[in-house]
């Protein structure tokens, strides 16, 4: 069930636009307080999630409630709500597509809220202000996850409880920047894939670690996704997977007399879903992943065999969205 009711509020300081919901009430397990780590400071720091998270259930555990854990693709869905805010293009029906496409497969009973306040200095004021703005929300029994982004002192929460998959035990103050992804497959529209992927799926999960290293969202160019597709298959043909032939990327690439200043490439023969391939570049290849000069990506996956070429041109692209909904939304380039 999703809740879009948008109202916008303006103050002093700060900006408001939220949707939120009543929950049903329904018996969890308690976690003492007296059990409680320390918290780390928040007062010099902005947009750090897990402290975040830590701040809040310590909050919750002061009221005898269970803790709360960040979920990827709630986070995922915070930063397309919170970049759309941003370009001042946030309503209820890019809420709805966010909670259809991305939320909805989470659980059948899912419901979901998220709210947008800003500006703040630091991580402390914005949890102070949130607990007063949707204290019922926060505090409800119910609730199992949150995702968060950051902007330049502007938050974005998205809220869900109902999931149907959750983490086998769950920490009051995380100790890793590791976001709990669901088990297995979430089915994705058959509209979104491409080159064997769910891709706005893909570069929503890449894009998001990008942002939170202050680093510009990758755009698709369509030279290196047509390359990656070619090794995919070829890799599915010689069932191994290779980085060197007999295709050759960079021979292929420059053959087509594309002006790329630098290329990289991976490949692998793992895939199961977008969010072990994120998680498997970002724990062997983070440094070119976040590499400011590669702005443009390639990517396909076949019979699990994956490909992912990265490149740097001479002149500057943006991406319009960061983390589409739809193939339609994603940004590419030539």
């Amino acid at each position: 069930m999703k809740f879009s009711i948008l109202t916008a509020v303006t103050a002093a300081v700060m900006t408001v636009s939220f949707a939120f919901g009543a929950v049903p009430a329904r018996p969890e397990p308690l976690t003492s307080p007296e059990s409680m780590p320390m918290l780390p400071a928040l007062s010099s720091t902005r947009g750090n999630a897990q402290q975040i998270v830590c701040q809040i259930n310590r909050e919750r555990s002061n009221r005898y409630l269970s803790p709360v854990f960040l979920h990827r693709t709630l986070s995922d869905a915070a930063l397309s709500l919170g970049q759309r805010y941003a370009d001042g293009n946030l309503n209820s029906a890019y809420f709805d597509r966010v909670f259809n496409s991305r939320i909805a497969p989470l659980g059948s009973n899912v419901y979901s809220s998220y709210k947008v306040l800003g500006t703040f200095a630091n991580d402390d004021d914005y949890v102070v202000r949130l607990e007063q703005s949707i204290y019922d929300t926060l505090f409800a029994r119910t609730l199992d996850a949150i995702g968060i982004y950051e902007n330049s002192g502007t938050y974005t929460i998205v809220l869900a409880s109902g999931l149907r998959d959750r983490p086998s035990s769950v920490d009051v103050c995380p100790n890793t920047t590791t976001q709990y992804s669901p088990p297995g497959d979430t089915p994705s529209p058959p509209s979104n894939i491409e080159n064997g992927i769910d891709l706005p799926a893909f570069l929503c999960a890449i894009n998001h670690e990008r942002t939170n290293a202050r680093t510009d969202a990758f755009v698709v160019h369509t030279a290196l996704h047509n390359e990656a597709w070619e090794q995919a298959k070829q890799m599915s043909q010689l069932g191994h997977y290779t980085v060197d032939g007999p295709r050759k990327v960079d021979e292929s690439i420059y053959g087509q007399h594309v002006n790329m200043k630098e290329l990289y490439w991976v490949a692998g023969d793992s895939f199961h879903n977008v969010n072990s391939l994120v998680n498997v570049l970002m724990s062997t290849y983070s440094s070119k992943v976040l590499d400011p000069k590669y702005q443009v990506i390639g990517v396909a996956q076949k019979d699990g065999f994956w490909s992912v070429i990265f490149g740097s041109l001479y002149r500057s692209v943006r991406a319009r969205n960061s983390c589409p909904l739809t193939l339609s939304d994603v940004d590419y380039t030539s």
